[in-house]
Formats: structure tokens, C-alpha cells, sequence
């Protein structure tokens, strides 16, 4: 886990002047502030909580501990933090950043790799908090129209979504990096290929998983700069001291054997611009 890895080389040591309580969801939010009143109960330094439904779980569960976001979309309009250059209380960390600007790219890159597309269905799972708005606002920029799932949670839902995308005439797909996505990772890439339509995704672990392509910043990453927060608070920062970090570098990664697995071919203005091309 590169947040281990982080901390290793920060100079912490598990079982030497490192211990790590894990609590992890599995996808379901319903969870959450029994895991986080578990965690404070056991009256721990530092909260790393990954995404916003887990940082506000722990925010209600404790003002006291410090708690580092390990990538919430976006903390101030989740209502995590007021600001990003002086959060309040007790929380900071890393975002992964939303907005128009990521949604449009990724449609960008979708309609690059397949000319002519117009009909994107996206899919949105029951943890999914995505405001639809700048997806919306990028897609009408972009001539494209938007096929929104209804919440999708069990294998069996999954299935049927596709299968009622499909019958709606979708030619690609966009699957956010959500909770229950990220856990239903190779179903997803699994059914994208069955009903041959090409998707982009949130986070090269779905491309690595099989998937076509994706666009977005690097979890590993975000991990690793969650560990420098902890080590900052640690070593006597305040937590409102430390502004909410934003990805400087987003990460373009495609499939080769999936492109040919659809008889597709990317396009050299596209296959120029990926940081990693799988094989």
C-alpha cells in the first residue's frame, strides 16, 4: 500500500513507532460512523479517512482528532472544509479534484478515440455523490448526450444497467472512481467488454483491470501526500495550518489489447498523449 510505503520512507516503522488500525467500508456508507466511532474510541493521534463519505463519518465522530482527507473530490463543496488554502478545525488532506475541466476531458478523450460518439451513459453507483452539473455542462459543450444510471450497487444491477444502456442506444461509457465502482472494478470492465462498448474510467486501476482507458490523478499518489500530512501533524503542524492539497498532474493510461478486443484503434494524437500504455 503506498501509504505504508510513504510512511516507511518518512521514517516510521509499524510496530516500532508505527501502529495502523484499518477500518474499511467495503462500499457501503451505511457503515461508516460505526467504523469511525470504533476508530476514535481507540483514541488514535491522526484520522486518514479515504474519500468524503469516510472524512465526514470521522468529522462527526471526533473535532478533536486531526483528520487528513486521502482524496474527496471536492472537500469545500462536500462541506468537509471552508476553504482550501485555510481549512478550519480539525481536517486537511488531499483531493482528487472534480469539476467541469477533469468531466470534459475525459469526454474529450472519449470522443477523440471514438469519432462521432454522442450518446456517453455514465454510471453511477448507490454511494455516488457526482453533481451532474459540470459533467452535463462538459457534455453539451462537447455535442454529447448523457445516459444517467439510475444507483447501481449489486452485481445483478450492474447487469441490468448495462443491459438497459445498451437497449438506450449508448456507444461508450464513463464510470466514475466511486466506492462501490472501485469495488466492482473487473464486473464493470467485465460487462463494458461482453457488450463491446468503450468506456473511460476515473482511475488506471480499471485499465489495469482490462478497462479501455482512464483519466484522473493517481491514488497511489494521493496516498503518499496523505503521509506527509501525517507526518507534518505529528511533528507538531495544526491541522488548519496545512491548506488542502490539489492534484498537480492527472495521468492518461489505455489499453492496447482492449482497443483491439473492440477493433478499435487509438488515434496518434491520443496515443501521443497517454503517460502509460498497457499491452
Amino acid at each position: 500500500m503506498a501509504f505504508r510505503q510513504a510512511m516507511r520512507e518518512l521514517g516510521y516503522v509499524e510496530g516500532r513507532n508505527l501502529v495502523i488500525e484499518e477500518r474499511w467500508a467495503e462500499g457501503r456508507l451505511n457503515r461508516l460512523p460505526v467504523l469511525a466511532n470504533e476508530l476514535v474510541e481507540l483514541e488514535p493521534d491522526i484520522i486518514v479517512a479515504s474519500g468524503a463519505g469516510a472524512t465526514r463519518a470521522s468529522m462527526r465522530a471526533t473535532r478533536n482528532i486531526p483528520i487528513v482527507i486521502a482524496g474527496a473530490a471536492d472537500p469545500v463543496a462536500e462541506g468537509l472544509v471552508t476553504s482550501l488554502a485555510h481549512p478550519d478545525a480539525n481536517v486537511t488532506g488531499v483531493s482528487v479534484l472534480a469539476g467541469r475541466q477533469i468531466e470534459g476531458k475525459r469526454l474529450e478523450l472519449l470522443q477523440e478515440t471514438i469519432p462521432g460518439v454522442t450518446r456517453v451513459a455514465v454510471i453511477l453507483d448507490s454511494t455516488s455523490r457526482l453533481d451532474p452539473a459540470p459533467l452535463e455542462e462538459a457534455a453539451h459543450a462537447l455535442g454529447i448526450e448523457l445516459l444517467l444510471s439510475g444507483e447501481t450497487e449489486s452485481p445483478e444491477e450492474f447487469r441490468a444497467t448495462f443491459s438497459e444502456m445498451v437497449r438506450d442506444g449508448a456507444e461508450a461509457v464513463y464510470a466514475p472512481e466511486t466506492p462501490i465502482n472501485a469495488l466492482q472494478r473487473r464486473h464493470i470492465v467485465e460487462l463494458a467488454s461482453t457488450h463491446r462498448l468503450p468506456a473511460i474510467y476515473g482511475s488506471r486501476e480499471f485499465v489495469e483491470a482490462g478497462g479501455l482507458m482512464a483519466y484522473g490523478p493517481n491514488f497511489s499518489e494521493i496516498f503518499r501526500r496523505a503521509a506527509v500530512y501525517v507526518d507534518r501533524i505529528l511533528d507538531g503542524t495544526s491541522p488548519n495550518k496545512l491548506p488542502v492539497e490539489q492534484p498537480v498532474h492527472f495521468e492518461f493510461v489505455i489499453n492496447i489489447g482492449t482497443a483491439k478486443s473492440l477493433d478499435l484503434a487509438f488515434p496518434p494524437t491520443v496515443l501521443i498523449r497517454a503517460d502509460q500504455v498497457i499491452r
